[in-house]
């Protein structure tokens, strides 16, 4: 398949539908041609409260408070008979509407779910009880028709990072810029026609495409260094491996690579389809600025020979620095990462308990070749001797140190 017309085969439910062009550059000025109709309707709200007096701000205080609704929370959380009543409760409406949904959509037999005896009561508990069963809102219970938005949770719904990674370029932002947000989709290996989210990213209107593809984590940077002996290759190194360079983006017809060669995989991709396709600038020299994008579509990137990505454009908003008007917005340090979905590890096939780090080709010992185990495992083992030895290899497994 012609690597640059697999948007038009991505699924919707994921990605797109995408928008028509943005010129980066041309909203930014557009946006701030129109920065000061953007602040007068905020002039009257600020006028307002500034006229309020402290007696008068207590009150409004008071009246907008949370803190009782966010210490019953608390209360909940911190007793674990009330936390696993409360939990229960919501599993047992969840059950019940895929139940329903089951039973009107197909024809088989019903699941025999495990009954769960009730906690004993307690005061606390009964209190929960009564107060959960005397809310009027109609919108508490779900509807049977829930079941068409609910789906079960996803390993791209974790995330890695405690808090946001910020790039090594910490320099301060224009006072007035735009900001990107860039989602990177990865093929699922057990499905190729589907993708899941690996990691997002945030960038400003004056990064270069560079300075985003050196921030996405990616397993195949971590693939370990060959060895070569006397032109001979003997197995993988143990250390850190080198991060090759050499990768192409696809952006709306144009391919930009990292021109480290004469003939980079962008030259290479230019002469190899078969659909019009330019040669762009290098990366280094392609500021998100310059470019037009269209939102929930997705750009191919391609890099060590044939590793896949897809960066989908989620947002494209401008920010005023100077007056602050989303206060979670980084001064400084773009591109920054918010979110890396944790890699699925295979697990030891000799112990099945932990994931493996080694994988083992070549072994006559093991069922399969190459064969995943675990340190313990493989020490256990240890290398095999006689003429079997020299046709073992010992390949370790990514640590997933880039990007972490």
């Amino acid at each position: 398949m012609n690597p640059v017309t697999w948007s038009a085969l991505s699924h919707e439910s994921l990605i797109g539908p995408p928008s028509e062009l943005i010129n980066v550059g041309d909203f930014l000025r557009g946006a701030r041609d129109n920065s000061a109709s953007v602040f007068t309707p905020l002039a009257p709200l600020q006028q307002a409260a500034d006229d309020v007096g402290p007696a008068q701000e207590g009150v409004v205080m008071s009246e907008c408070s949370v803190d009782d609704v966010r210490s019953k929370l608390i209360d909940i959380f911190n007793d674990p008979r009330l936390y696993v009543h409360a939990r229960r409760v919501h599993d047992t409406s969840v059950n019940a509407i895929y139940e329903q949904a089951e039973r009107n959509t197909s024809k088989k037999r019903k699941r025999k779910r495990e009954v769960v005896s009730e906690l004993e009561d307690t005061p606390d508990l009964t209190a929960l009880k009564n107060g959960l069963a005397d809310i009027k809102l109609k919108s508490w219970p779900l509807p049977p028709e829930a079941a068409v938005f609910m789906r079960g949770p996803k390993n791209s719904d974790i995330n890695t990072l405690a808090e946001i990674k910020y790039s090594s370029n910490r320099s301060n932002p224009a006072p007035q810029t735009t900001v990107v947000v860039v989602s990177v989709y990865n093929r699922l290996a057990w499905s190729y026609n589907f993708v899941y989210r690996s990691s997002q990213h945030v960038m400003l209107s004056s990064n270069t495409l560079e300075e985003l593809y050196n921030v996405i984590p990616c397993p195949s940077n971590e693939t370990p260094d060959e060895r070569v002996v006397d032109g001979t290759f003997v197995g993988y190194g143990t250390g850190s491996p080198t991060r090759p360079s050499g990768c192409v983006v696809v952006i709306e017809g144009t391919a930009y690579g990292d021109g480290s060669t004469e003939t980079d995989y962008a030259s290479k991709l230019v002469a190899h389809v078969s659909n019009p396709l330019s040669k762009g600038p290098k990366l280094r020299d392609t500021s998100v600025s310059s470019l037009s994008l269209r939102l929930n579509h997705p750009y191919w990137l391609v890099h060590q020979g044939n590793c896949e990505h897809f960066l989908v454009v989620d947002q494209i908003r401008h920010v005023f620095w100077l007056s602050f008007l989303h206060p979670h917005d980084p001064p400084s340090g773009y591109p920054l990462t918010t979110q890396i979905t944790p890699p699925l590890l295979g697990n030891c096939r000799a112990c099945t308990k932990v994931p493996a780090v080694y994988s083992v080709a070549g072994d006559i010992r093991l069922g399969e070749t190459p064969c995943l185990l675990c340190a313990p495992c493989w020490r256990s083992m240890g290398m095999p001797k006689g003429e079997n030895a020299n046709t073992v290899m010992l390949i370790p497994l990514p640590k997933h140190e880039f990007g972490w």
